[in-house]
């Protein structure tokens, strides 16, 4: 997390969403600046231990948790489809692409996603 620590000047990250757990939870709690909130998505990946808790009360940090399912009501989820759809139509959207892949690559595909080292979708083609 280093990274973070130089694009903000030392200071760390006002916020940082994160959803993968384990013990990059604990970098991203290492990368939160002073006062900063750490949006938790990865429920059951993470565990926090009596000394991590001092820490973030002595930094004036906060731990905030996300589910997703909860939000997926029927009644929400089509009518958010039907506004994303509508502005795909309307050519609203752009995607892009972080790769393209023979289907024989998918090794190569599967690799680059694991190592994060694309950016967007990753397509898989004939």
């Amino acid at each position: 997390m280093e990274r973070v620590r130089g694009a903000t000047g030392g200071s760390g990250a006002d916020i940082i969403y994160e959803f993968i757990g384990g013990t990059f939870t604990k970098a991203c709690l290492d990368a939160l600046a002073p006062g900063g909130e750490l949006v938790f998505g990865a429920l059951g990946r993470f565990s926090l231990d009596h000394a991590a808790m001092e820490k973030l009360f002595a930094r004036n940090q906060s731990l905030k948790g996300f589910a997703l399912l909860p939000l997926l009501t029927p009644d929400k989820l089509k009518t958010d489809l039907a506004w994303l759809l509508g502005q795909a139509a309307n050519g609203r959207l752009t995607v892009t692409q972080g790769g393209r892949y023979p289907l024989e690559q998918v090794a190569d595909a599967h690799r680059a996603l694991e190592s994060r080292g694309t950016v967007g979708k990753v397509v898989l083609v004939p």
